[in-house]
């Protein structure tokens, strides 16, 4: 018997296709591969041959390998599967088309979806009549009500491609259809695929695009051919489009609240979205970040733990203890007090309820750790639950998060950790309470996605790109972090100096050594919850702003992982090439007045070497940003000096690599704007710049391309839940193929162009597989722009909607008009943060616009405390705009 494999894939010059297919015979399973051969531009083929008899099962996929990336790539479906009979089948031809998770169909199988629009659970085999020898297989979701697909074809078989006589599919399996039918082999067929009308006994729709061709299949007498298409090509304006509402959980306002957005809160948010006709809620980070025990800990996105939710969004009300009269009160009064404060009192607010909690714990700790939600919860997520408490608990006595500082549990054992956890230790019931904790919050959240998931709204989290370096993760696995590095973003107009998030970066090496584990059970978590989530700046699984632990601005990082540039390729670009020169700082006296005014001659006796010639050197002690941080730490009144020095310390144009013995360097980002570069001489400024735009633009992306290719494939299949890229910044040309290739949905923001010299992207021309919002909370809101710059937001106003908009205050009217063409995009979802939404009416919206504000990049750290200014009772009464809203999403068809 022969089976043939034929896959539809157009392929460029250094790609390979290769079959990966396992035999399973009476129960053993045999592994085996293939290289198949090129046909023509869009087909490649293997022939396999077999012998015996029976029947048996082949299951099998597809892989692609380009050489000049080295990527290794496998279709998204994880197996194909294709029934073989040696006793009646002499040929086995199968007909496939390359299965990309970027098709459509497979946005639509996740859980935002099964949320939104809920299938059905019964499925059955499609008829096969006694001389059938073709099946043909369309995947397909999210079909209109009343309607399948059907086959159309040019033969009388096909109905003669009359739209009451096609070839209505069979759902066999969630979002796969199929047809058992005979025809003749001899003939080349045209086909198509359509939407037939189960009522009206009719075709309503025929897919777009050529007709498709099923060439002469002749191969034997007895064969079966099995044709399986991917995708029913539909337009994308008749697909699904969404509104959703994003809010920080603890930006929400509720009298049952203390002081802060819970969990619970959800619900009342939910009924609201429901109400106004939105279908998704969209979240910030809730990992638990209590590093500091201070301010500084409100940062979402530096966490403690990657696993443990945040008790800062326990309801204490829900907790099912009894407690006396005298403790009632006491959280009553806690609550008017806090509930008072116009915006989140971090430390006020996590010390309360964690004095409330731990008083309940300790007067019911028998029956709690004996309870049924204590022991199935700790041993259902016992590998990181048990050093995520024991974490908390040496961090108390400690009186740090700095592990390093621990004395003998500085470095992790896990026996001794898991020894804390077990009744009978000195520590044991400390451990225990933070281990309920977490047991009542992802009791509490879970309850609440459920509600969510009852009024039909979606729930999207947040994916941080990193850990806390003083983590439950970073203490128990430091050998999946580069700890002596620290993640951030290349300089951008929000940001001029770049920035330095702190956290750690990843040993990808590492992680890949098995399949990237780590991540993986990260993204079971987060689907216990979540129906979607974000991943916060995506372009780090493409290359990480890495920066020196020596080191504090953004500006002085570099890309990790990146192809350097060799002293040799500077040197044949003509570089008069200058060790000292390029990669120590240059600072000259003519410039000293213009950092540092009149401390100018201070500096020079206090920090600086005269070298002579009117060039200087800095010092030891202030030789690195690190150590001018911590000298003036505790000197406010100098700071201005300490910035001048850490500008004196990035004002260089080459960052050396480590190890390298000066062979080889990265260029410093925006190295243009720095006085080393203006006092070159023309001709080396403009080697050294042409020589930045191919290191920056050019020579990384085949190589970057690769390394997403190695990571992202395996966070998507690692839940069912839809992917959203945070792809802003500076962004790799290869960006949007990856994520388009991976069925990831990029976010598009007006006022951040992907295309260089526009002020503002063109509302037309977003992807339908993105996510449109008018700003983040990384941004200024919309009323905070129209603030910032008239000049800009009144050329935005005449080339939107061709008005004039002197005015420095954004009216209702315009904000409206901004959401109502956000509204009308093409992108499958838009979602406004809801400071955005409550804009466009001047009469309930927030007089203080600077208090909307979440968060400001440039300033680290920064106090993450905004609230909404009505509780979420007052919103739901607010019928004026509820209406309006409601009008404006239903109208826009979302």
């Amino acid at each position: 018997m022969k089976i043939i494999f034929r896959l539809n894939y157009h392929t460029v010059q250094g790609q390979a296709l290769w079959l990966k297919y396992s035999l399973v015979l009476g129960g053993v399973r045999i592994d085996q591969s293939a290289p198949l051969k090129w046909l023509n531009e869009g087909q490649w083929q293997v022939e396999l041959k077999f012998r015996g008899a029976g029947r048996f099962r082949i299951e099998y996929n597809y892989q692609l390998r380009q050489e000049a990336t080295g990527v290794v790539r496998d279709e998204w479906q994880p197996v194909r599967s294709a029934e073989a009979d040696l006793d009646n089948q002499d040929v086995l031809l199968l007909l496939d088309t390359w299965c990309s998770a970027g098709t459509v169909d497979y946005a639509f199988e996740t859980y935002a979806f099964r949320v939104i629009h809920p299938g059905k659970s019964v499925y059955s085999e499609a008829p096969k009549p006694p001389n059938a020898n073709h099946c043909f297989q369309l995947r397909m979701a999210a079909l209109p009500p009343g309607k399948v697909p059907c086959l159309m074809g040019g033969i009388r078989e096909l109905g003669g491609w009359g739209w009451h006589s096609a070839v209505p599919l069979q759902e066999t399996a969630p979002n796969v259809w199929e047809a058992n039918l005979y025809l003749p082999t001899d003939w080349e067929i045209e086909y198509k695929y359509a939407l037939f009308d189960a009522a009206l006994r009719c075709v309503t729709s025929v897919e777009l695009g050529e007709n498709r061709r099923l060439p002469s299949r002749t191969q034997a007498v007895r064969q079966w051919v099995q044709v399986t298409d991917e995708c029913f090509r539909r337009p994308t304006a008749g697909l699904f489009r969404g509104a959703g509402v994003a809010i920080p959980v603890f930006s929400l306002r509720s009298a049952d609240g203390l002081g802060v957005g819970e969990f619970a809160d959800l619900k009342p948010l939910a009924k609201w979205a429901h109400g106004v006709g939105l279908k998704m809620i969209q979240i910030l980070p809730i990992n638990d970040t209590t590093s500091s025990l201070d301010w500084t800990d409100s940062y979402p996105y530096s966490a403690i733990s990657v696993f443990a939710l945040h008790p800062l969004y326990l309801r204490i009300d829900a907790l099912d203890y009894a407690m006396p009269a005298e403790f009632k009160r006491e959280l009553a009064d806690a609550k008017t007090k806090l509930n008072a404060s116009d915006t989140v009192d971090y430390e006020k607010v996590i010390k309360t309820k964690l004095v409330f909690a731990k008083r309940i714990f300790e007067k019911h700790r028998s029956a709690i750790t004996k309870s049924a939600l204590y022991l199935d919860f700790l041993t259902e997520n016992s590998d990181w639950v048990v050093p995520y408490a024991v974490f908390r608990v040496k961090r108390d006595l400690y009186g740090t998060a700095d592990f390093s500082q621990w004395r003998q549990w500085a470095s992790y054992e896990d026996k001794a950790v898991r020894s804390c956890a077990e009744e009978g230790h000195a520590e044991w019931a400390d451990v225990a309470f933070h281990i309920w904790l977490q047991a009542e919050l992802d009791k509490q959240l879970a309850d609440a996605t459920a509600f969510l998931h009852a009024q039909g709204i979606a729930l999207k989290g947040d994916l941080p790109i990193g850990i806390d370096r003083q983590s439950v993760e970073a203490w128990s696995a430091p050998h999946l972090f580069k700890m002596d590095a620290q993640a951030g973003a290349p300089p951008d107009a929000f940001a001029v100096k770049g920035q330095n998030w702190g956290f750690p970066t990843y040993n990808w090496e590492a992680m890949q050594l098995d399949d990237y584990a780590w991540w993986r059970s990260r993204f079971a978590k987060l689907s216990r919850y979540f129906d979607a989530y974000r991943i916060d700046h995506i372009l780090g699984f493409f290359r990480i702003w890495q920066v020196p632990y020596d080191q504090v601005e953004g500006i002085m990082g570099y890309f990790d992982p990146a192809m350097p540039i060799h002293i040799d390729e500077i040197r044949s670009r003509g570089i008069a090439f200058d060790h000292n020169r390029f990669c120590k700082p240059y600072i000259r006296d003519s410039h000293l007045t213009e950092i540092f005014g009149d401390a100018s001659g201070w500096v020079k006796d206090n920090y600086l070497h005269d070298c002579g010639h009117g060039f200087f050197q800095l010092r030891d002690e202030v030789s690195t940003q690190r150590k001018i941080a911590k000298l003036f730490a505790d000197d406010a009144k100098n700071d201005a000096v300490k910035v001048g020095l850490m500008d004196c310390v990035s004002n260089v144009l080459f960052f050396e690599v480590p190890g390298s013995q000066g062979t080889l360097f990265h260029p410093r980002c925006s190295l243009q704007a720095t006085t080393s570069f203006k006092d070159l001489d023309p001709f080396n400024r403009w080697r050294i710049e042409e020589l930045y735009n191919d290191y920056f633009y050019k020579r990384q992306e085949n190589f970057w391309e690769g390394e997403a290719y190695k990571k992202l494939p395996a966070m998507r299949q690692a839940s069912s839940m839809l992917l959203c890229g945070e792809d802003l910044g500076m962004v790799p040309a290869r960006v949007p193929g990856v994520l388009k290739e991976l069925g990831i949905l990029s976010l598009e923001i007006q006022r951040m162009p992907k295309i260089p010299g526009i002020e503002f992207a063109d509302p037309g021309h977003v992807p339908y597989m993105s996510v449109v919002s008018p700003s983040t909370h990384d941004m200024p809101t919309l009323r905070e722009w129209w603030k910032e710059d008239p000049g800009l937001t009144a050329r935005f106003a005449r080339q939107m909607f061709g008005i004039n908009s002197p005015a420095s205050d954004l009216s209702g009217e315009v904000a409206m008009k901004i959401i109502w063409q956000h509204l009308e995009l093409p992108a499958m979802w838009a979602i406004f943060p809801l400071q955005e939404l409550l804009a466009m009416d001047e009469k309930i919206r927030n007089p203080d616009l600077h208090a909307e504000r979440i968060n400001v990049p440039a300033i680290m750290p920064f106090y993450w405390r905004y609230r909404m200014h009505i509780p979420l009772t007052d919103l739901a009464a607010a019928v004026e705009f509820n209406t309006t809203l409601q009008n404006m999403i239903s109208g826009s068809g979302r």
